[in-house]
């Protein structure tokens, strides 16, 4: 049997994540808080713990500031896990990431494109040597 004192402090192993999007058109919470109320009937126990990933590629008007408090206090009242976002304007990010959020590239969650096959390979009869 190994020793404890043998065994690695950490591994990292790959796995795969199901992530819930939350394409917003809005950021402010009780606006927000308006609409998710409406939309699940108030059940606070809807995604019951689901990973958030909020996606701000929809908003047509970009405030100068967002409540990330509020906003993350708000999804969290509905079970939420927000881990990240994604399409956010550039004078946002620092703020998000004060927050607790990581910044996704532009090309995140985008379902991986299967690999073309390969152009089948042509052979040339050639006669063997003499």
């Amino acid at each position: 049997m190994t020793d404890a004192s043998s065994a690695k402090p950490v591994e990292f192993k790959g796995g795969t994540l199901t992530v819930t999007s939350a394409l917003l058109r809005e950021t402010e919470p009780a606006r927000l808080a308006d609409a998710l109320h409406v939309m699940l009937g108030g059940m606070p126990d809807f995604f019951s713990g689901e990973t958030l990933v909020l996606d701000f590629s929809a908003l047509s008007d970009p405030p100068e500031r967002i409540d990330w408090t509020g906003l993350l206090s708000l999804l969290r009242r509905y079970q939420t896990q927000p881990v990240a976002v994604r399409h956010l304007p550039e004078h946002l990010s620092a703020a998000a990431r004060q927050a607790g959020l990581a910044i996704l590239g532009d090309d995140a969650l985008r379902p991986s494109a299967a690999r073309p096959m390969p152009e089948p390979l042509l052979f040339a009869m050639i006669p063997p040597p003499p």
